[in-house]
């Protein structure tokens, strides 16, 4: 590692310890910089009260998986009721469930998604202030590297995910991970083989950290150690110092085999699930529309209390929701960053930090340029392609939909380039702890956020009610046309199964997608199979452990999204009194009384809906389950387009599992099938 002598001393070490002075006032700047979460901490939640209420349920989920029901919480069985659903590729943050484990049993919910927030803030900076010591070494000022710190983890980008993100903005181990990368490389350079294995080690620990936070930090840590890997590799080529290239590569590769060992029961099933489905690859527009503007970087933020109104209206044109859009750099810490790349010292890492910043930006800008919100064109209307189009078509790369979110590595890059300006003026300068306390302030002032929004639990008194009802069964939640995260919230209280959820990846192997009823609600209107509702929508309904069907006025704009809800509803309950009824909700009991008749359930290898035909495509083969009450032999009529009909003779056999038509794709290939009846 260049320009640096003293690093390896016995005082340069303790120096780079974690301050408590440090830590303490990022734990006090964030309770002011998040304003006013420290006045509702037990009442409250920051965010928009959307997906914040998913990450409330991740923690409650992680308690009662593993303190209720001792089993895996990366399996949900009280979500998509009765198959239950994988959460491998759902945003789970497994460490902030078991860490503050502790505070939920103690305290409850609330008070432990804000020691979260506390805790991934304040640990944040600090991991920034550590990481930009040890650039600058022991003897630079202490207020540059805590405003780099505070660069990090009050950033915009912090704040836009605070809205609901939570594996988002537990990005605290991203530094520590970093600073130990620099010191693998350091050590594998001028440091003696204990002193490495030490370090690797504690780069595997931080790694596999951000790993059980984010997938996505994850993936970020493999870039960044790619990108100071080969920045260092050229300059110390440049300097004839790369005699130790081989040993630092080993000792990398060492920690990143480390890591995918400790996390190999997460990785091979995710590997093994993505071989057999594409459930969790997004399509190929939302890498666009959730790629950075490159106007972005420079339109502050819409939290600000005086200038934010106006940013929002400017940031309007900008595709996504602020959450994903806003990746504002600061004037600020553009300013001190020129200056820090201007100064002499530290020479190395200063590279490698600019080239950091500078790769992971224009990656976040996604696959093609982006100004203003228009897809910038060259001549004859060729779209300008970025470095991210030949890697977002990688296995697993492209699972991730939001690209923007690479800005976060961005913003640690920028942190130090800033301390290592500020370090430069306030060492030029009589008074350089002024010039220091100015420039923490600006920075502060351009990210300020405050008042934060804050959201409350509006769970109605009847979850509540059901929480005493012993009997079991599963609570449908109307609309379902998309999946809500308010669902979740509800479920913490009343702790019955929820027949659809709202999880990262929807996968479409649960029951909503392949049973009637739930394709009626979730389409709203038929899918491919043919069914009487009025006759046997209750009985369907009971098949799948249905007990409670709660429509949610609140929940349902105007327009067909609440017209035909309410009337499928209507159908399948005509003559039924609700069991329950007041000026948000109405709650049917579902009561299976009828005469049994057999139903059909798509099986496996059916294409998705197509709205606009009304068709699903039937691939090389596809099968259709017959839910069977007798035993008996029943025809499934199978309509493809162009009205052609086809029939088959099913043998009953009384249990589901058993009657299963196979149906083969007509010669020449798939097939788009319109109607699915039992005559």
């Amino acid at each position: 590692m260049p320009d640096r002598k003293t690093t390896g001393s016995t005082g340069a070490r303790r120096s780079l310890l974690p301050s408590g002075g440090a830590a303490l006032a990022y734990v006090l700047l964030t309770f002011a910089m998040t304003w006013p979460l420290v006045t509702r901490f037990a009442s409250a939640i920051p965010g928009d009260g959307f997906d914040g209420w998913q990450n409330y349920w991740n923690l409650w989920w992680v308690k009662v998986a593993l303190v209720e029901q001792f089993t895996s919480p990366w399996f949900a069985n009280l979500l998509y009721h009765p198959t239950g659903v994988s959460l491998l590729f759902h945003t789970l943050n497994v460490f902030n469930g078991v860490t503050f484990l502790p505070v939920q049993l103690a305290l409850g919910l609330i008070p432990a998604y804000n020691a979260v927030v506390v805790f991934s803030f304040a640990a944040g900076g600090l991991g920034g202030y550590l990481l930009t010591r040890e650039t600058l070494g022991p003897r630079s000022s202490r207020l540059a590297a805590l405003t780099a710190g505070a660069i990090f983890t009050f950033s915009p980008y912090h704040f836009a995910h605070l809205l609901g993100h939570m594996q988002l903005i537990a990005l605290e181990w991203l530094p520590f991970y970093a600073l130990y990368l620099l010191r693998v490389l350091r050590a594998a350079s001028t440091g003696s083989r204990p002193r490495l294995t030490r370090e690797a080690a504690l780069a595997t620990l931080f790694l596999v950290l951000v790993a059980l936070c984010d997938w996505y930090y994850a993936f970020y840590c493999l870039i960044l150690t790619a990108v100071v890997f080969v920045v260092l590799a050229v300059v110390k080529t440049v300097q004839g110092r790369h005699a130790t290239l081989g040993r630092g590569l080993a000792a990398l590769a060492g920690v990143w085999m480390g890591a995918g060992l400790i996390l190999s029961p997460l990785i091979l099933p995710m590997v093994r699930e993505a071989r057999q489905a594409d459930y969790m690859v997004p399509g190929a527009e939302q890498s666009r529309m959730l790629s950075a503007d490159l106007l972005a970087f420079v339109t502050p933020h819409q939290f600000h209390p005086i200038w934010g109104e106006w940013a929002a209206g400017r940031s309007a044109a900008f595709s996504a929701t602020a959450s994903e859009y806003t990746v504002f750099a600061g004037y600020t810490v553009l300013a001190l960053g020129i200056v820090g790349l201007a100064s002499r010292w530290p020479r190395g890492l200063k590279v490698v930090w600019a080239g950091v910043a500078l790769v992971f930006a224009v990656l976040a800008l996604g696959p093609v340029l982006h100004i203003n919100g228009q897809t910038v064109l060259l001549s004859g209307g060729r779209e300008i392609a970025l470095p991210y189009r030949m890697i977002g078509s990688l296995p697993f790369v492209n699972i991730m939909r939001s690209i923007s979110r690479l800005d976060v590595i961005v913003m640690l890059a920028l942190g130090v380039l800033a301390g290592v300006g500020l370090n430069a003026l306030v060492r030029r300068v009589r008074a350089g702890w002024a010039v220091g306390v100015l420039a923490l302030g600006l920075v502060l002032f351009e990210f300020l956020p405050i008042p934060y929004p804050m959201s409350a639990p509006d769970t109605p008194e009847w979850y509540k009610k059901i929480a005493q009802d012993g009997r079991s069964g599963a609570v449908l939640n109307l609309p379902m046309n998309w999946d809500r995260p308010g669902y979740l919230l509800y479920q913490t209280e009343h702790r019955k199964p929820l027949t659809a959820a709202y999880i990262s990846r929807e996968d479409p192997r649960t029951m909503v997608e392949r049973a009637p009823v739930l394709q009626h609600f979730r389409h709203l209107g038929p899918d491919i199979i043919d069914i009487d509702l009025s006759g046997q929508g209750q009985q369907v309904l009971a098949g799948l452990d249905v007990r409670w069907v709660v429509l949610d006025r609140y929940k349902m704009p105007s327009g067909a999204e609440r017209e035909v809800t309410e009337a499928l509803a209507g159908e399948i309950f005509a003559g039924r009194e609700p069991a329950y009824a007041d000026e948000r909700l109405t709650v049917y009991e579902v009561a299976n009384e009828g005469p049994q008749e057999p139903y059909l359930v798509l099986g496996t290898g059916w294409g998705p809906f197509d709205p606009a035909t009304n068709t699903r495509t039937l691939g090389d083969s596809a099968t259709v389950i017959v839910m069977a009450p007798a035993a008996g032999v029943v025809t499934v009529e199978v309509t493809l387009t162009g009205n052609e009909a086809r029939r088959f003779d099913v043998r009953l056999a009384a249990e589901r599992g058993a009657n299963t038509l196979r149906l083969a794709a007509p010669a020449g290939g798939a097939a788009a099938v319109s109607g699915l009846r039992i005559k």
